[in-house]
């Protein structure tokens, strides 16, 4: 099976989107946010008061989700096509660097837009963002290849509570 999200090069490891997979998410979120207007603009105005109200309050939190959503994800696109990167023992995104030695736990988090939680040695906590362009099995499988077998023990032990893999 061919794997068009992981690209592994000499020395480095990148999880990558693929151009269609980026072009779904940013058309469902560019479709939730002109509905959201639409709604807004054609619907509500035509109806009655209470009625009016509730298509309002609708509009607007499916205009502020579906257009968060559609802002971060054009910033991710503007920024390159890898997410996550592994090189010289780092694991690493657009914003972020993180030496795997100090990693102490790595778990999903977030509702709409998945992203990976990491806790370091010294009790920061930082965010991994995926935006949902690559499956959690193909970013599962990059971390349990290349982040767990070179992390510290206290990883390794709470990846293997979490997920029940044994290293």
């Amino acid at each position: 099976m061919e794997e068009h999200n992981i690209k592994i090069l000499d020395d480095k490891v990148e999880v990558v989107y693929t151009v269609p997979g980026a072009g779904c998410m940013v058309s469902s979120a560019l479709f939730g946010t002109f509905l959201s207007g639409f709604v807004l603009m054609i619907v509500a105005p035509d109806s009655g008061l209470i009625r009016g109200f509730f298509i309002v309050i609708a509009g607007l939190v499916g205009l502020l989700f579906s257009g968060v959503i559609l802002l971060k994800l054009i910033g991710v696109l503007l920024g390159g096509r890898v997410l996550i990167s592994i090189e010289d023992g780092k694991l690493a995104s657009q914003k972020i660097i993180i030496p795997i030695e100090e990693i102490t736990d790595i778990e999903w988090a977030g509702s709409s837009l998945k992203y990976l939680a990491i806790k370091t040695k010294s009790n920061q906590k930082m965010k991994l963002s995926t935006y949902n362009l690559v499956s959690e099995d193909k970013i599962q499988q990059v971390i349990k290849q290349y982040v767990i077998p070179n992390g510290n023990d206290e990883l390794k032990a709470n990846w293997e509570k979490r997920y029940g893999i044994h290293m």
